[in-house]
């Protein structure tokens, strides 16, 4: 610790608060020991455990689990056997050395979420239950250890240190150790000085994350984590400066952070929860205490609960984008309902449809964010189409601008293929690249937005390029992509149009064609490819026509008015042709081979036609799709099994401009 005695004892605690008046004067005269008892005295008749106990018993998250329940963690971590990230190593005697890195790749989350210390809550939650002593032992002899070893930092950036990155600071602030040590304080295995020690710790978190902050997800963590000091610990002289200043930059995030729309700038799922649940917890621990927050907050707080409904499957869960996972619209909207009682669209989801109405949409498009989710209906084995032509966003982005998706009659038909652990795989460079989603690739060079991003705060305020018509035929959407590929930047222009048949065509089921148009703009020849990443196998090709089998009696079949090239666990010339067996990857991740589609076309311009036709009946009616390489045409003709043929003109599903004010 940097954090001295006498600074503690003579600095940072408030001497006016009842029971530390004359602690300075204990240390100064009787010493430390003396001082420490007078403390751990009024800690043990000061603290609102019992307010604070009335806050949600969160779930669990991130892979430092088996799956287990809390006793099988608490008897497995006694033992030495902690897991970080998804990789599980042994510490002989329980003797943790907090700065190891024992991966394979040198994962440094390994290390870092190491110190989040989930499991101590486990520890908490078992010795609430049963006041066994085991509990509280090896919570002290963990915590104990920890703080030795791991020296915070008078100065260090973010993520300089492996032990005090600010992002655990925060999580370790909001949530864990309070539950923790309101659990524990009052154990014989809990002295005074193993309270003095966890108090000099807390005002080193609070000292962190006062004067180091981030951006994104990460400064919303660190900021509810200072929150929470303040809150929770009132007897140090700038816990009131600590509450009001990260009260006041919270407000101000939701500005800076938050579309219009409502989805978070990093434009990814799975951290739109991450900075909702901050927010969510912000306000659980507050209500507990009797806290305010601002008005101004509250209300912000309404809308970023709404990006889990608009942009959910039929199956409850929101599509995976970019470092993201399928967040579950019935979780998330819980909270929702908790905080917004009058939100009856979030009862609905919350309840799973036994309380509350449906939004008045089916289908429905988030203007500044860029995304559009089209529908045919609410229910579960109804057909879900998505097409984002979306910013770069702000953090945890994959080149994947025009990226389409399906969900299908329970099934993930055209799926994203997620996120992988954050290393220098080639999986992960793989997850991250162009090649890796339902996209259009030059001359095998993905999009290089990264390349020349630069991030600014007014871009928050900025529609995207995403235009959209809804209507009871038809939904059609489309958007473009301009700004380079590979590392030269080759200039093409990429337009993209979707249009999704809601109620099919001829007696087919309900199907999108997707209409890809690929333009040259330094007068060279290229080749073009537009590619749709699949997750089963087996699957049958035939020129131009791939089918599949995903159960149930669900087939997908796509259709090009090319020929189709397949690509199956690819390693050279190209890696693709693969997918990640989950989306948090961890330290040893696995991934399989799947097959990648790709149409093909080349020269100065070209135009490509695929048909995304799910069934649940046998199949789809159209046996192949026409059109033109020109990219003047807007005809395509649909062929069915049958022999019939129906001439589609795209101009018949023309896009309204954007408009905001009417998303």
């Amino acid at each position: 610790m940097f954090i001295t005695d006498e600074k503690f004892f003579c600095e940072v605690l408030d001497p006016s608060v009842p029971g530390l008046e004359g602690l300075e004067s204990i240390y100064r005269n009787e010493g430390l020991e003396a001082a420490e008892k007078s403390f751990g005295e009024f800690v043990r008749a000061n603290m609102p455990a019992e307010d604070y106990f009335k806050t949600p018993y969160y779930e669990r998250e991130n892979a430092w689990h088996r799956g287990e329940d809390d006793y099988a963690v608490c008897e497995r971590i006694m033992r030495g056997d902690l897991i970080s990230c998804g990789f599980e190593y042994h510490f002989p005697n329980a003797d943790i050395d907090w700065e190891i890195n024992p991966t394979d790749n040198g994962l440094k989350e390994w290390t870092w979420q190491l110190s989040r210390h989930h499991e101590w809550r486990c520890l908490a939650h078992c010795y609430k239950e049963t006041k066994d002593e085991k509990y509280a032992k090896a919570y002290v002899k963990f915590f104990m250890s920890w703080c030795d070893q791991a020296i915070c930092p008078e100065k260090a950036r973010g993520g300089d240190t492996k032990c005090w990155r600010t992002l655990e600071a925060g999580l370790r602030m909001i949530k864990i150790w309070h539950y923790c040590f309101f659990s524990f304080y009052k154990s014989e295995n809990v002295s005074d000085h193993v309270i003095t020690t966890y108090f000099k710790s807390i005002w080193e978190h609070a000292y962190r994350l006062r004067a180091t902050t981030s951006v994104a997800n990460w400064l919303t963590t660190e900021l509810t984590g200072l929150a929470h000091i303040g809150m929770l610990y009132p007897f140090f002289k700038d816990a009131a400066e600590w509450k009001e200043y990260a009260f006041k930059r919270l407000d101000k995030e939701v500005e800076l952070q938050f579309y219009p729309d409502g989805f978070h700038y990093e434009l990814t799922t799975g951290y739109h929860g991450v900075v909702s649940a901050n927010y969510r917890y912000l306000l659980d621990t507050a209500g507990a205490l009797g806290e305010k927050l601002p008005e101004a907050l509250n209300k912000k707080l309404e809308l970023m609960y709404e990006m889990f409904p608009k942009m959910c499957a039929p199956d409850g869960r929101t599509p995976a984008l970019n470092d993201g996972g399928r967040a579950g619209a019935a979780f998330e909207c819980k909270y929702g309902a908790k905080y917004f009682p009058h939100r009856s669209d979030y009862k609905y989801f919350a309840t799973k449809g036994l309380e509350g109405s449906l939004p008045d949409y089916t289908s429905v498009a988030l203007p500044y964010s860029g995304m559009a989710t089209m529908r045919t209906s609410w229910d579960k084995d109804a057909v879900w189409f998505f097409m984002e032509s979306a910013p770069f966003g702000r953090g945890h982005q994959h080149e994947d601008k025009l990226n389409v998706l399906m969900f299908a009659y329970g099934k993930d038909v055209l799926a994203d293929s997620g996120t992988y652990s954050y290393d220098t795989s080639e999986m992960r460079k793989f997850i991250l690249d162009t090649r890796a989603h339902n996209c259009a690739t030059v001359d095998d060079k993905g999009q290089r937005r990264r390349k020349t991003y630069a991030w600014k705060d007014e871009d928050i305020k900025k529609p995207s390029n995403l235009k959209w018509r809804f209507t009871g035929e038809a939904d059609s959407v489309e958007g473009y992509y301009d700004e380079g590929y590979g590392e030269e930047l080759t200039d093409v222009l990429h337009k993209r149009k979707a249009i999704f048949f809601k109620n099919g065509i001829n007696g087919s089921l309900p199907f999108a064609a997707v209409i890809d148009r690929l333009i040259s703009r330094d007068g060279e020849d290229h080749e073009y490819q537009v590619s749709y990443q699949m997750n089963v196998q087996p699957y049958t090709v035939d020129k131009n026509v791939y089918e599949a089998d995903f159960g149930d009696g669900v087939t997908m079949s796509v259709i090009g008015s090319v020929d189709i090239q397949a690509i199956v666990g690819q390693k050279e010339p190209i890696f693709m042709g693969w997918r990640p067996k989950h989306a948090a990857g961890g330290t040893n991740p696995e991934h399989y081979p799947a097959p990648c589609l790709r149409f093909i076309g080349k020269g100065k311009e070209t135009r490509i036609v695929t048909l995304l036709c799910p069934s649940n009946n046998g199949g789809t009616p159209i046996s192949s799709v026409k059109a033109e390489n020109d990219i003047h045409d807007t005809k395509f003709t649909l062929v069915f099994k049958d022999g019939s043929e129906i001439v589609i003109d795209e101009k018949d599903y023309v896009c309204s401009a954007n408009s905001p004010e009417k998303f």
